[in-house]
């Protein structure tokens, strides 16, 4: 039982990690106006507490329902219990305002908003006016420019409270970031007070920042840095020296025109003018700061000086801190500028070795770090790997072995296991970039396995796994004996599978590389899933889908289905084992041609039995779209091979008859004596190109995909083309065939550098070889027995090759959804909307852009692109007869770019045409790089054209119902 509930557990979270929303987003939805009317009741409540709880959940509601008409009828209401309420109400009020920043502008009645608001300041209570004010910062973005607003701040300043002043720093913060205006008339007040000698020094101290945000225009912002300049000389205190650099270097990163120059004067604090270790911390904060922002401006002589102070500071705290700013700079454009433009030096590399020379693994890993990148950079822009006469790559390579060594045998104290993850990134990095020295890393790592114990094992096995995943071929040289030796060590334990096991296994799937693994290796794998935990051995069989090992992978989930308690992880499961086991019929029957079609109907049968156990275990909050469709498609492209088999087949039992030869000698064209086998091929052709386009459309609704996943899609209907490109160089004459040739050479072309070896990607490639061969040796001018088989290897050797489920298939590790609400809407009982035929209809679409927890992981929402398209679906035979341009449809596209991830739309409809109109509203998302997925949703509504004087004058013919008295008559 507890077992069961285990697996109910883990397996849940599995199914939660599919294509969909969070949780939240499919929370049961619940009307916003009975919402609203719920929270405006607590409002009006007698008792505090009531009145709070309602308060705090705004926010909720606000992200929950993100449109105008509620946020400001909403905001409206906090406004008068702010107006009336006592000071915790507001201070309660003052958090909303705060936490629903990203609402603020979509409130439609802002100066009654401001003024109910601005009310309270007039009274005689310093915390309520206090709490005024900071609520007026917090509202600052909408009421920016306001004169009499910027008064009151002003005003506040000179108050004799200090809750009220605090207050008012903290609103002129605010209105100095968001108006011109106001940044520019309160820049010499502040500098006033900051040096006036009755400033208490806490108020100066709160003063200072607010100068950070006086960058609007070059003459403010000079007025700004000169007033912290002339702070750092006039108090050289350690706060007041630390917070003004902060401001100089927010309001230098704000501007852009001073970077070089506060450079240099936070290098000249660090080197030379200040010996206080925290404003030297502060100083290397800040210069990485503006590494991040602007490494383009930075000059070779900054690096130089950084790098002497790293080498000659004596405190480890320092050198990690400036260690930073270098890597921080190595990753970006910077290094590669000064790598081609000046003549480095050996410093750098002097700073590198440090990780010989300390014993602090944060150091000796940051070091590291920069030693990676520096070699990475001085290879892509110099293309060579000699530095001051050292192999760069290969000395980068030894000291990061070094410390791999000596990291995995250290404690297991929480910064050395950082120090060592951070070690092991950069060998993945140093991998990808010069995949040369993956052999070595493979087998150095691979033998510190076995005296390495956790976490230390599993970030070792991570490790050995990214760099299979780059090239496999090293695991299988350098690491497989030893893995396997881990593996059984870890079957005979009693314990249940550790984390690095379910990594041993994955270690193991792609050494085979999609070929099926000997029975006692697959004996091993199933003896270390049998008796762990559920959620370990959905892992590893998850793993094995994606590498091509289906025969595993369909035994755990078979295994797995009996430990769930609900139906709908028990039909996702069993609905993985039938899709394994039709991939395992197609990898494990090695068989003659005649028996090739029979295995295709088997594995059809099978996964015929998962997509339908698939749409039974789909559910309204996880529809599983993706995977249904990516099955589908599958079932269908063996079918399309075995089609294509046929069709070969028939070639060779049913010949051409004895007169298609006379026939061709006619015509001039060879190829015509083979008119039914063409024939039948060219359906082959079209069922290639549907197929294509369908991968072409899954592709396009795969917003949320990693890049593999999109990968394996972008292949499959690749493998179409090619197919459907065969066919038609072989079915063209001599002029259409060299045609044909020319445009399948230009896709495998294009093709070849998506494949880093993988073995689907292999296939294509002898496939087009193969059939470049065939063409130049057989020609196209009439079909052969050759070009039959070639085509029926061609389909057959598709069908082998294993598949090799995506990511996303599984997982999805961003999320992104568009909410629309559209008016107007059709009412409960769904009545057509009711409009004149001779006027517009304005349709408005709202909708919020919905994320997961990790947003823009691998592309964002630039824009959003709204598609709306009306057709008659009725016309109403009363109505007057129709013109012939009269149009019966509209079709419109708009494109718009959300703001705090909101966006509007108005289209305007015509409907001349008297009868029943489907309008059919569309969404699709815009990415930064101008690609539009068409993710949807997709909403639809009726619209009924109509005409009053019509209406009315067939309302009057209607025969008046007879009164009582002429009938008793």
């Amino acid at each position: 039982m507890a077992a069961s509930m285990s697996a109910t557990r883990n397996l849940g979270n599995a199914g939660k990690s599919l294509n969909r929303n969070d949780n939240a987003t499919f929370e049961q939805e619940q009307d916003a106006n009975s919402a609203l009317s719920d929270l405006d009741r607590g409002l009006h409540s007698m008792k505090t507490g009531v009145q709070c709880e309602s308060i705090v959940r705004f926010p909720r509601l606000f992200e929950k329902y993100p449109f105008p008409i509620l946020i400001n009828s909403a905001l409206l209401r906090l406004a008068d219990v702010f107006r009336g309420g006592n000071n915790f109400i507001r201070w309660c009020i003052l958090r909303v305002t705060q936490q629903s920043e990203k609402h603020l502008d979509k409130i439609l009645s802002v100066d009654e908003f401001m003024k109910k608001i601005v009310s309270v300041y007039y009274s005689n209570d310093p915390i309520a006016r206090a709490v005024t004010l900071r609520t007026l910062g917090s509202i600052s973005s909408i009421i920016a420019e306001r004169k009499n607003v910027h008064h009151i701040v002003v005003i506040s300043l000179d108050s004799h409270d200090a809750v009220e002043v605090d207050a008012a720093v903290f609103a002129a913060g605010k209105f100095s970031e968001q108006s011109k205006t106001f940044a520019a008339n309160i820049c010499n007040k502040i500098s006033e007070m900051i040096n006036g000698i009755a400033t208490p020094v806490e108020l100066k101290l709160q003063l200072i920042p607010v100068l950070r945000h006086m960058h609007h225009d070059i003459c403010t912002a000079a007025k700004a840095r000169a007033v912290c300049m002339s702070l750092l000389s006039s108090y050289p205190a350690e706060n007041f020296s630390m917070l003004t650099l902060q401001t100089l270097t927010h309001l230098a990163a704000q501007s852009l025109v001073d970077i070089p120059d506060q450079v240099s004067l936070l290098l000249d604090h660090l080197v030379h003018k200040d010996p206080r270790r925290a404003v030297k911390v502060v100083a290397l904060q800040q210069l990485r700061k503006l590494a991040k922002i602007a490494p383009h401006l930075w000059k070779y002589s900054f690096i130089q000086i950084l790098s002497r102070f790293i080498l000659s500071t004596p405190y480890a705290a320092l050198k990690i801190g400036g260690l930073h700013v270098l890597t921080t700079l190595s990753k970006s454009v910077a290094f590669q500028i000064f790598f081609i433009t000046e003549d480095v030096d050996s410093s750098l590399l002097e700073v590198c070795t440090l990780c010989y020379q300390h014993s602090d693994p944060t150091l000796v890993s940051k070091s590291l770090e920069l030693y990676t990148s520096l070699a990475i950079a001085y290879s892509k822009s110099k293309g060579s790997v000699w530095l001051s006469g050292q192999n760069i790559v290969e000395d980068a390579m030894i000291a990061l072995q070094t410390q791999t060594i000596l990291g995995s045998s250290c404690e297991n104290k929480a910064h050395e296991q950082e120090a060592l993850k951070l070690c092991l990134s950069c060998v993945i990095k140093l991998v990808q970039t010069h995949p040369d020295t993956g052999e070595s890393f493979v087998s150095c790592i691979t033998n510190l396995l076995e005296q390495s114990q956790e976490p230390s094992s599993s970030m070792l096995c991570e490790c050995l796994a990214a760099i299979g995943s780059q090239n496999s071929k090293v695991l299988q040289t350098s690491a497989l004996l030893q893995v396997l030796s881990l593996l059984t060590k870890v079957s005979q334990s009693q314990e249940n599978l550790p984390r690095f096991g379910t990594t041993l296994c994955t270690l193991v799937f792609q050494a085979a590389e999609g070929n099926p693994v000997p029975d006692h290796v697959k004996d091993l794998v199933l003896t270390c899933v049998q008796e762990t935990d559920p959620w370990r051995g959905y892992q590893v069989a998850r793993q094995a889908m994606r590498y091509g090992q289906s025969a595993i992978a369909s035994k755990i989930f078979a295994s797995l289905a009996q430990k769930v308690s609900s139906e709908h992880f028990y039909f996702w499961l069993m609905g993985l084992h039938d899709i394994g086991s039709g991939e395992s019929c197609l990898q494990e029957r090695r068989c003659k041609n005649f028996e090739v079609l029979s295995t295709i109907m088997d594995a059809s049968l099978h996964y015929q039995k998962g997509l339908t156990l698939l749409k039974a275990a789909s559910t309204p909050n996880f529809p599983l779209q993706f995977q249904c469709e990516y099955v589908n498609l599958r079932v269908d492209m063996m079918q399309v091979h075995s089609q294509l088999i046929r069709t070969c087949n028939t070639f060779r039992t049913c010949p051409p008859p004895a007169i298609a030869t006379a026939l061709a000698i006619t015509n001039g064209q060879e190829i015509t004596r083979c008119g039914q086998i063409v024939n039948q091929l060219m359906k082959c052709v079209r069922e290639y190109e549907d197929l294509s386009t369908r991968f072409a459309d899954l592709y396009k609704t795969s917003f949320d995909a990693d890049p593999e996943s999109l990968k394996n899609i972008h292949q499959l209907q690749m493998s179409c083309e090619l197919m459907k490109l065969a066919i038609l160089s072989i079915t063209q004459d001599a002029q259409d065939g060299q045609t044909m040739f020319a445009d399948k050479l230009m896709f495998c072309s294009g093709d070849a550098s998506r494949g880093k070896g993988d073995k689907f990607s292999q296939q294509l490639q002898t496939i087009h070889k193969v059939l470049d061969t065939l063409i130049q040796t057989e020609g196209v001018q009439k079909i052969t027995h050759k070009h039959t088989e070639f085509l029926s290897e061609s389909a057959e050797s598709l069908t082998r090759v294993p598949n090799c489920f995506p990511r996303f298939f599984f997982q999805s590790l961003q999320s992104t959804a568009l909410k629309l609400a559209v008016s107007p809407q059709q009412n409960s009982s769904l009545d057509p909307v009711s409009i004149q035929y001779d006027t517009h209809l304005t349709l408005k679409v709202e909708g919020v852009v919905q994320h997961g927890s990790c947003p823009g992981l691998f592309r964002k929402v630039h824009a959003v692109k709204m598609e709306v398209i009306s057709n008659l679906q009725s016309k109403n035979p009363t109505g007057p007869e129709t013109k012939v341009t009269d149009p019966t449809s509209n079709s419109l596209t708009q494109t718009v770019e959300p703001h705090n991830d909101y966006f509007s739309i108005s289209f305007l409809l015509s409907f001349p045409v008297f009868g029943i109109h489907s309008v059919s509203i569309t969404a699709s998302i815009v990415d930064e790089t101008g690609t539009v997925w068409n993710t949807g949703p997709k909403v639809n509504l009726f619209v009924k054209s109509y005409d009053d004087a019509i209406q009315r004058a067939a309302q009057s013919k209607v025969p008046a119902r007879p009164s009582f008295s002429p009938l008793i008559s």
